[in-house]
């Protein structure tokens, strides 16, 4: 099982969640409802050794609802010649879905489902990333040099490093590389914005679907972003009381500062911790006892179900053991509850002890550290 500790949050972090101070009305990636477009691929590299490699092929980005739902997928062949010789298809497609991230792997003929937390407060707040393209190259420190025409659509051409890009509209059209021995490029061909999107463009292909523990179909995970996000929003309602300005994009937080925003941001889970994590000891204790007088894998994992119940309410990841051949793992399943039974008792001591999570993190990390050295020279 996990261990229960508090996660430190960073001065980076407490910037990027106070900018949705600034999000208001409908969530937007871009600029424009909805869009089709198809670009051609066109990559050739080579070395002072005669080894070179070639790349065509073509993409495509789809969105709509101002791109809450987003499919983007590359189809290319890659030629190889030098010493040897290969030629290989690269084939990759991935598919956002208001947060929920699809990734399908062509060569396992697998696809895997996933949760983006960040993705899920944007949402939340209503955040504007319509022009993250164009901050995130003036951070590159690159500056607009003139304007260009791509598929019959005016564009604005910035040069970041070695890069060329032409938005229109912050939506990139074309981006050209060139460095030593290697150039790049991807051009919009075809372009159609604001149009109903036929829903066959979203289809993803007939694979099995891998579902990960932090998708929040898990009750658990559901719990954690639903406290994540009502933690955040306790923050921005103090932000001022903290003389912290969430307009500045470059502002340094005092440690004072980064101490209470960390125990504000933990408040709510501590209070969680306190009512829940005796009630948890105890029953984990009780599971503990119940597995080992398991004789099939079936009754081990009623065992663990009380526990999994009170994991849920908490927002910590529930576990699921692998019960096939229970008679084999059932030593490792005993030694993983031990093991969660005895950081939960430092967790619990100092969860009772103190009462704010940035002392709770001291205590924690500070009792378990000398707990695994001890462990360490033991072994």
């Amino acid at each position: 099982m996990s261990q229960r500790v508090f996660i430190s949050i960073t001065a980076a972090a407490l910037i990027a969640g106070t900018g949705m101070l600034q999000a208001k009305g409908i969530f937007k990636r871009y600029p424009v409802q909805s869009g089709m477009i198809f670009y051609d691929i066109n990559i050739t590299g080579h070395s002072a050794n005669g080894f070179s490699t070639q790349t065509h092929g073509i993409a495509r980005l789809v969105f709509d609802q101002w791109g809450a739902r987003e499919l983007k997928e590359e189809d290319a062949t890659e030629v190889q010649k030098g010493d040897y010789n290969e030629t290989r298809d690269i084939h990759s497609l991935t598919k956002m879905d208001h947060g929920t991230i699809y990734t399908v792997d062509y060569d396992d003929q697998t696809i895997y489902k996933t949760r983006d937390r960040s993705l899920d407060l944007s949402i939340a707040e209503g955040e504007d990333l319509s022009q993250e393209n164009i901050q995130l190259i003036k951070e590159m420190k690159g500056h607009k040099i003139g304007t260009g025409k791509v598929a019959g659509f005016p564009c604005e051409l910035w040069k970041a490093k070695d890069q060329k890009i032409c938005l229109y509209k912050g939506i990139p059209l074309s981006i050209t590389i060139d460095a030593p021995g290697f150039h790049s490029e991807r051009k919009a061909v075809q372009v159609v914005l604001n149009r109903k999107i036929p829903e066959d463009q979203f289809k993803l292909p007939d694979f099995p679907v891998v579902v990960d523990e932090e998708y929040t179909s898990n009750p658990a995970a559901e719990t954690r972003t639903e406290d994540y996000i009502a933690s955040v929003k306790d923050l921005q309602a103090k932000m001022q009381s903290l003389g912290i300005n969430p307009e500045s994009e470059d502002q340094n937080l005092t440690p004072e500062q980064e101490r209470k925003v960390i125990d504000i941001l933990g408040e709510r889970y501590l209070k969680k911790q306190k009512r829940l994590l005796p009630k948890l000891l105890v029953t984990l204790e009780a599971a503990k006892k119940c597995v080992a007088k398991a004789e099939n894998g079936d009754e081990a994992k009623h065992c663990i179900e009380p526990v999994n119940k009170i994991d849920e309410e908490l927002g910590d990841r529930t576990e699921h053991f692998d019960y096939a051949h229970f008679s084999e793992k059932k030593p490792r399943i005993l030694k993983s509850l031990d093991q969660e039974i005895s950081y939960l008792k430092v967790t619990n001591e100092c969860v009772q002890k103190h009462d704010k999570t940035s002392d709770v993190i001291l205590c924690t990390e500070g009792n378990l550290g000398e707990d695994e050295e001890e462990n360490s020279s033991a072994r």
